[in-house]
Formats: C-alpha cells, structure tokens, sequence
C-alpha cells in the first residue's frame, strides 16, 4: 500500500512540474492564428536615445575606413591600424632596386556616397600593437612621420568594380601607391614575422571627406588579395613581394563622432541627456555612437495582481529615415538586458537561445519595420517579480558596420510609434 502511496505522489509530482514547464513555455511557438481567444494590450513605454559604451573593434571581420556627414547624427570619420607579416618564414631582398609599393585592400562594403571623394592619409604606426590588449574604437594609434601617399588625388571608392591588374580580372579593391622611401625602408633582410613586426610597427589608415556626403568603405584586409607589395627589380627582371595581413597580424577600428551639425532635436536628447525628447524619434547609431534605452516598467501596472500567461510580446520599431539612399537601415538590429550594474546580457528569447526566425530583429523593407518577440522575456517580468532596468535596442555588427537608423519615439498619437503588443490569457 505505502507503495502505490508513493508512487501517486511521484505521479502527481511529475503534472505539477509538467503543468508548469508548460505555463513558463506557453506561447514560444504560437502563430498569430493562434492568439484568437487572447487578450491584447499595449504596453506603455519610456524610450531614449543615448551615447553608447565604447566597443572593442580588434581584429574584427571587416575594417572601416572613411568620413561621412549625416544631416542627423552629424559627422563620423573612421580609420584602422594593422600590422602586416612576411609571406614566408625568411625574405631577403638583396640588391634589389625598388619600382612602387602599393596597399592593396579588397573590399567589403560600404556606407554612404561612393560619388562623394575622399583624401586617403597613410602613416606608420609609432608603437608595436599588444597582442594582449582588446583594443577598443576610442583607442587612438600613435603614427609617426608624415602621410605616406604618394599622390594627394582624391579617391573614389569603387567596392562592385572589379579590377584589371596585370591583364587579370580581380575581385574589387582599392590600391594606395605610397612614397618609395617607405618602400626602400623595407627592403632589409627579415628571419621571421616577428623580427619584421619589431622592425616596422604596422600602418595607420584614415582618409577625409572632400565634399558632399561622404562615405565609409568596409575592406576585409584578411583576404589573399589585400596586403602591402613592393614593386622590384634585380638582375633576374621585375619581380614582387607581398607582406599579407595574416593571423599573426593584429588590428582595430577606431572612430571618432561629432554631433555638433546634427539637428538640434538629436543633440538635445543624446549629447544633453534630455531624456524627454524621446517621444518623438530614437536613433541608432553604430560604430560606438548611439543606442536607446527602453523602459518595460509599465508592465508591472498592467498586470498587478493577476495570473497571466504571457501568449506573445513583440516589440516593435518603424524606421522613419527619409534618406535611405546614402544612409542605409541596418539589416538588423539587436537587444540587450541592462542588469543594473553596468553589465549586460541577453534576452532569453534572443535568437542564440531560440532562432531568428522566432525571435526576429530583421528589417522588413515593406513595412520599414523591425519586429521583436520576447515573449518568454515578459513572462519573467510579470511572473517572477523580475526588476525591470530596461532593455537596450543596438545596431547588430556595431564595430564593422556604419548603417544607422532613425525611428518613431514612443507617442501613442504617431500609428508608427515604438510600441510593445502583448498579447495574454488569465488563468
């Protein structure tokens, strides 16, 4: 008998947990053709837009480099550093004569006007790069000597153009001839990567906008074809040497913001900290530039004292640029739980957890929105009592990508505002 006793209350155990897994899970995979019997409200919300926390940029997949001004968030230049390795274990030039050298960067991508010309500077590094140290995109390299452009020309970035060299089509970058007495300085002999890296630092690429918009270039210096090339001849004819920017090559972004020709609005709210100005629009910025910061307080109101399972919570932003042709909308964006300690983490519906299809972020060029669901986030809030130190809605790739985006603040008046729509049960 004590064993049948036992046995129901294990049964009984084994419900109970049961019932609640599927009370805390309840509307993770729910349609929309589902919530037909579930209430609907909209959740109040506080927003603003501020600087953001600056970001390590070392050794990322792409590299950035340009200048561009914005009618709203006003002007960014971007720049990189990297160090370049030997293409063997040993090189010896001898009595080699030197014809040219040439940075050669492959490109990635870009942002802004590529009709728009830009003034390249090359300098070289006047301090060995820390394998260590996590550089971040407010570090400051330390360059040495004058720019190492050989020509002062403005360049037009051409990133879809491919390339003739040596009667070769190639994949599309830009070559940067610089001065021959860099190049001569190079010419020495070299027993490994790291003998040569004590010898030469690395280089310092930054480049200025002439006119008009401007533009960012995104190059991946990783790739086979981007690389530092001496140009030569010895008594075996013409001939070449390229320095790779290889694993052994360490480098970073750096950025600089100046939002003192942005509209007044923008630099009210992000430069003064005028927190009330987020009603009407909120702006994300990459390259360590800009967030928004959300505030879910009003949740704890709505739902005080009741018993609720949280069908579905989708927040959602509507893009509201009017000059997506220089300035593209991110492809996506993201969200991050503020811990109130100054650390951050994810929302557990985050698509590490879950899958982007579930969890979303991705910009819908139809309805110029982007849509987030955090449904199991909500949950936690109402459920568990969890204190609400807000979320932070960021652009996705921040340290290689320059895609920024203007969007509606949070008045109700506005049927495109920042909202959060939930949808629930009681029980």
């Amino acid at each position: 008998m004590k064993r049948y006793i036992l046995l129901s209350l294990f049964l009984l155990s084994l419900l109970f947990f049961a019932c609640k897994d599927e009370i805390d899970s309840i509307g993770l995979n729910l349609q929309d053709g589902d919530l037909i019997n579930a209430t609907r409200v909209e959740v109040p919300l506080t927003a603003y837009s501020m600087l953001d926390d600056s970001l390590i940029t070392k050794n990322l997949l792409s590299n950035m480099v340009g200048a561009i001004s914005d009618p709203v968030l006003g002007k960014t230049s971007a720049g990189f550093c990297t160090q370049f390795e030997l293409a063997g274990n040993t090189v010896s030039f001898g009595n080699a004569t030197l014809d040219s050298v040439v940075l050669t960067l492959q490109y990635y991508g870009f942002f802004g006007d590529t009709l728009s010309p830009l003034t390249f500077q090359v300098f070289q590094l006047g301090e060995a790069l820390d394998h260590t140290t996590y550089y971040n995109c407010d570090s400051d390299p330390v360059t040495v000597g004058t720019n190492l452009c050989a020509s002062s020309h403005s360049v037009y970035l051409r990133p879809t153009s491919s390339v003739v060299l040596d009667t070769m089509i190639t994949t599309a970058h830009l070559r940067l001839r610089l001065s021959n007495a860099f190049g001569q300085s190079l010419m020495r002999d070299y027993s490994n990567t790291s003998d040569f890296q004590s010898n030469f630092y690395g280089l310092v690429v930054k480049a200025l906008a002439t006119n008009g918009v401007g533009c960012l270039g995104y190059f991946s210096l990783s790739s086979a074809m981007s690389g530092l090339t001496l140009y030569f001849h010895n008594e075996n004819g013409a001939m070449k040497y390229t320095f790779p920017i290889g694993s052994n090559s360490d480098r970073y972004n750096f950025f600089v913001h100046d939002y003192s020709t942005g509209t007044p609005e923008m630099q009210l709210q992000v430069v003064g900290n005028d927190r009330t100005m987020g009603t009407q629009e909120l702006y994300l910025q990459p390259t360590g530039g800009i967030k928004t910061h959300v505030s879910l307080s009003k949740l704890s109101d709505i739902f005080q004292d009741q018993k609720v399972i949280i069908n579905k919570a989708e927040l959602v932003l509507t893009n509201i640029s009017e000059d997506d042709s220089y300035f593209f909308a991110p492809y996506n964006v993201a969200l991050q739980v503020d811990n109130g300690d100054g650390t951050y983490s994810y929302v557990p519906d985050d698509a590490i957890f879950t899958n982007t299809d579930y969890f979303g972020g991705i910009y819908n060029e139809n309805s110029k929105e982007y849509r987030f669901r955090i449904t199991n986030y909500v949950q936690k809030l109402v459920k568990n009592g969890i204190t609400d130190n807000g979320i932070n809605i960021l652009v996705s790739g921040a340290g290689v990508r320059a895609n920024r985006l203007i969007f509606r603040g949070t008045d109700p008046t506005y049927d495109d505002h920042l909202r959060l729509d939930v949808y629930y049960t009681t029980y």
